[in-house]
């Protein structure tokens, strides 16, 4: 025989809709923007792993100052073979740096397309639309810049003067990312792209009197070595090559090419925060989800005690308090669900599309993400709410037909000043009895102001970092060089680089970490007290890791196989700004150091631009190369920032909603009182909605000193894995545009608080059972 208690769920579900149709939205929306998200990063990731062997990615590259015999190839293939690797392939791997031109969308920037021929052995392409280019005059161009320069299939372009019509556009699998040199900090994916030709195609560029870039890709037959043991072989490559009588320009592995494995990481530090925004979420769905229990068995009160009179079991009534919000919660996670997986998922996966060049998309089903983005905040709504029941039936009928399950507030005959107007005391009487709520609700206004301020904070942050790194520059030009080249020129000043990993712990990876061996009284890095084997450390890198004075860093080199040993010594031996993730010591320690030869160098800093051989040159770089890094933050994630404050401004507004309405419905009872008694609604709003409002004026203000702390708390540990200090900078705008926004948003729920004070029932007040 079904429970008598079954018909009273209509009911309940029609007098608590309000409550139940927060619920569901909270949720839903909760699941579909991080499970869209989250999904789309899966299947990125699965796309971007299964790629190095589907598309044949080189397991690294060298350039040759010119072409490479095959005598010399042998040799390299010979040496890397003696080392472990197994048969070694060594691809041509050519391409040109060919200047382009697109009558219908020049806007005077000068836009380069490395142009490489049809590759049919290695860095295999992915074709997005049209076909391989076959005649002398096509060319297939990269997705992400064709997009950029709305060039579309059979449009005409020009390579060094030439015309080429357009027959595909595709994307290759070792430019990920579009990085023009593999030292640039950020993408380029408006004026630099790749594109591919015929082998006819690749000769008329030869024709027109360009040199090609003598590159040669490797592919090692052992697929599970080490980057250690790859990096030894490529060496012995580099040995065998140079004895043979070939000049080696550039050698780089995959792991450290930024065209291949810049997006994964993007993607994967992308998701931390995301998964970091989900907690925070849950975290706040939790003090919802509190507050609506003990506001669910005390508005019941009555009814609880007298179906435990009647021989109700505890057990039943738990199971049937349980069922409606039980319910709500899997109905919003089958809608977050779907709406996930269809309508958000484009526009998540576009996040990436836009940015990266990737291969065409495929969903691909993770039990993982599903559990994070579904299975837990269910289980929380139900957990939370089965909890709350528990602890609440513990109390006798007698307790819940004289409503004294409750012992929040204060106790009855607090005397309050008589000074005080009836007014004034009044509304302190409503905050005193309310005062659990009122505490619960400050605590919710925090969180949600710090979800809010955690949208509004990142893109300043990010242009904050990017400062950071402008000013991290000493010089206009550092020039980084592949071999010491000496110069005469009175600005230039030498100094040498390296770059090691230090392990940053909890399973968060590896910090890349630049050494520098710099003058003792250089000019460029002021006030840089190096010499006499004193290490100094850049501030970021004491901000990030909290080295102890004293401690011994151990900081692993790839290439070498090997740990080595700095000291941080404590105050005076940092250096920078909270972005410098540098170490620096003089060059005669720097030498030492890493065992190199006395008067070893492998760069120059100036003020003014040197003039050096092309052949030496690995890298320019300049305080408006840094520059870049803003802009490009804010192109990639400008979408993002809005979703995350659109998703963040809808929290808000459900969550004060469902807090503030917890007041009103709690206040019932009183309310129909007032009525009784003659007062009139607007009277009666004045005192309960004032009440609310100064509580929610107050929490706004006074909680914003306790979120930046909590901010920076949280920026730390989402942005561990992340290369490099970014350092949380909240301008003072966003704190006042958190507080506006927190206040609008109250101001909109306060009006239906009002209305919902003019539906409470004069009936009301002689239901009351003491």
């Amino acid at each position: 025989m079904a429970s008598p208690l079954r018909k009273r769920f209509p009911r309940e579900l029609k007098n608590n809709l309000g409550k139940y149709l927060g619920i569901f939205l909270l949720m839903s929306v909760t699941i579909a923007l991080t499970s869209g998200f989250l999904l789309a990063a899966h299947s990125i990731g699965v796309i971007i792993d299964d790629m190095p062997e589907k598309y044949s990615i080189e397991d690294a590259r060298f350039t040759t100052a010119f072409e490479a015999t095959d005598e010399q190839l042998d040799a390299a293939a010979d040496a890397a073979s003696d080392a472990g690797t197994g048969d070694t392939d060594i691809v041509r791997n050519w391409s040109f740096d060919a200047d382009f031109n697109h009558a219908q969308g020049d806007d005077g920037r000068d836009r380069t397309l490395r142009v490489y021929q049809h590759r049919t052995q290695v860095d295999l392409a992915a074709y997005a639309d049209g076909r391989v280019p076959e005649a002398a005059d096509e060319v297939a161009i990269d997705r992400v810049f064709a997009t950029n320069n709305d060039i579309s299939v059979g449009e005409e372009v020009e390579l060094f003067g030439q015309r080429f019509t357009v027959c595909g556009i595709m994307t290759t699998s070792d430019n990920q990312a579009l990085f023009k040199d593999n030292s640039d900090f950020t993408v380029n994916t408006l004026t630099f792209g790749v594109a591919e030709v015929s082998e006819s195609g690749f000769a008329a560029l030869e024709a027109t009197g360009h040199q090609p870039t003598h590159t040669y890709s490797v592919r090692f037959a052992d697929r599970d070595l080490t980057v250690a043991q790859r990096t030894d072989a490529e060496k012995d490559m580099m040995r065998a090559l140079s004895t043979a009588g070939a000049t080696v320009d550039d050698l780089t592995d995959s792991s450290a090419n930024q065209g291949i494995g810049y997006a994964a990481d993007d993607v994967s530090g992308d998701s931390t925060m995301w998964s970091v925004l989900l907690y925070m979420i849950i975290v706040i769905m939790a003090f919802v989800f509190v507050v609506l229990t003990s506001g669910t068995i005390e508005e019941e009160s009555a009814v609880i005690g007298t179906l435990l009179a009647s021989g109700y079991r505890r057990r039943e009534l738990v199971t049937h308090y349980l069922a409606l919000p039980a319910a709500v919660g899997i109905a919003a996670a089958v809608v977050g669900n779907v709406a996930g997986y269809t309508l958000m998922s484009e526009p998540m996966r576009n996040l990436y599309y836009g940015s990266y060049s990737l291969p065409p998309y495929y969903a691909t089903w993770s039990w993982g993400v599903f559990a994070q983005t579904t299975v837990l905040p269910v289980a929380t709504l139900v957990g939370i709410t089965l909890l709350g029941l528990l602890h609440k039936m513990g109390h006798t009928p007698l307790e819940f037909l004289r409503h004294e399950t409750s012992k929040g507030g204060v106790k009855r005959g607090f005397a309050l000043p008589e000074r005080l107007s009836f007014i004034a005391r009044f509304r302190m009487r409503v905050f005193l009895r309310n005062l659990g709520n009122f505490a619960t609700l400050f605590v919710g206004i925090g969180f949600a102001s710090m979800l809010l301020l955690f949208s509004l904070a990142i893109l300043p942050t990010m242009t904050h970092y990017a400062e950071n790194l402008h000013n991290n520059v000493v010089a206009e030009h550092m020039y980084t060089l592949k071999a010491p080249l000496e110069v005469d020129n009175a600005q230039a000043e030498k100094y040498a680089v390296y770059s090691l990993e230090y392990d940053r712990g909890e399973g968060s990876g590896t910090e890349t970490i630049t050494v520098y061996g710099v003058p003792e009284d250089s000019r460029y890095w002021d006030d840089l007290a190096v010499g006499g084997g004193h290490v100094v450390f850049g501030n970021g890198l004491i901000d990030k890791f909290r080295f102890a004075d004293g401690q011994t860093v151990n900081l692993y080199d790839k290439y070498e196989d090997e740990t080595r040993e700095a000291t941080y010594e404590g105050d005076g031996c940092t250096w920078g700004t909270k972005s410098d993730m540098a170490v620096y010591m003089s060059l005669d320690d720097f030498n030492r150091f890493f065992g190199n030869d006395a008067g070893y160098f492998n760069g120059y800093a100036s003020d003014q631009a040197l003039d050096l051989d092309a052949r030496y040159l690995t890298n320019d770089l300049t305080p408006e190369s840094m520059d870049a890094i803003g802009e490009q933050f804010v192109g990639m994630m400008d979408d993002m920032i809005g979703m995350l404050v659109g998703l963040s401004v809808f929290i808000f507004l459900v969550f004060m909603y469902l807090l503030t309405k917890s007041v009103i419905d709690r206040s019932a009872r009183a309310i129909s009182y007032m009525k009784v008694f003659g007062y009139r609604d607007s009277e009666i709003s004045r005192l309960y909605v004032r009440s609310i409002t100064l509580t929610v004026t107050v929490s706004l203000v006074v909680c914003q000193p306790l979120i930046i702390g909590g901010l920076t708390l949280l920026f730390r540990a989402m942005l561990l894995a992340y290369n490099g200090n970014i350092e949380i900078y909240v301008p003072m705008a966003a704190i006042a545009e958190v507080i506006a926004i927190g206040f609008a948003t109250y101001l909109a729920v306060a009006l239906l608080h009002i209305r919902r004070i003019k539906r409470v029932p004069l009936a009301l007040a002689l239901k009351v059972q003491e």
